[in-house]
């Protein structure tokens, strides 16, 4: 009797994600499309639309509160399942206390998003601090986080990376699996930096918001030139 063992089949590779794009603003022409964006608390003097970007500058405390000046909130739903929203800019952080801020935003008790910030501090023989992504949310008030230190640094590497971020343009993302939402931080279409993730049950934010300031007083001003928004839906 000659037993024949037949082999098991090859197992059927996984799908590649298949990514379509639902929306991108490349910021074209002289003025944000009113069909897609409201600016909450409109400080005019403080941002502009030029050479295909939104030119936003910050000289003031701006946190994320509901009168915070210039909050950029998109119109247009995110898509049902899952999706990637990526901000794509170039930012001059030269305060130590500058950040940028994207994600889902409802008010300032129900927000959740990515926040690229720096924290430098000098003094007492002592130059140096951070530079971080954070991976935040607020819901009815309580808020959890995730930090992510991307570096810390002394007077030499700060420089290199702040004269980095504003000249080579990098993305801020956040992205949704499920109920769980991360952000990411890239060059070159390559996330190099994700944080840990953060549930939500139901969606929390009702629109995408971009904001750009300074999260402590301090002298001199942010300035963030974002060159694109673009929001795909992800799908196996």
């Amino acid at each position: 009797v000659v037993q024949v063992a037949q082999a098991e089949p090859e197992p059927e590779p996984e799908p590649e994600p298949v990514n379509q794009r639902v929306f991108f603003d490349g910021f074209e022409g002289e003025a944000l499309n009113e069909g897609d964006w409201v600016v909450n608390n409109r400080d005019s003097d403080a941002f502009i639309v030029e050479d295909s970007k939104l030119l936003v500058v910050s000289s003031g405390v701006t946190k994320l509160t509901n009168d915070a000046p210039n909050l950029f909130i998109l119109k247009r739903p995110v898509p049902d399942g899952d999706w990637d929203a990526v901000i794509t800019l170039t930012a001059e952080f030269k305060t130590g206390k500058d950040y940028v801020w994207f994600g889902l935003w409802t008010d300032e008790e129900n927000y959740l998003g990515a926040d690229f910030h720096t924290h430098y501090k000098a003094g007492a023989g002592y130059d140096g601090g951070d530079i971080n992504l954070r991976n935040t949310k607020r819901s009815s008030g309580k808020q959890t986080k995730f930090d992510l230190a991307l570096h810390n640094y002394g007077k030499e590497k700060r420089k290199e990376w702040l004269d980095s971020i504003a000249t080579k343009p990098y993305e801020l993302g956040l992205h949704k699996r499920g109920r769980n939402y991360h952000v990411s931080l890239g060059w070159g279409g390559e996330r190099q930096y994700e944080t840990d993730k953060l549930s939500s049950l139901r969606l929390p934010g009702k629109a995408l918001m971009i904001a750009v300031g300074k999260w402590d007083k301090v002298d001199g001003e942010t300035q963030a030139m974002i060159d694109s928004i673009e929001i795909t839906r992800v799908s196996k």
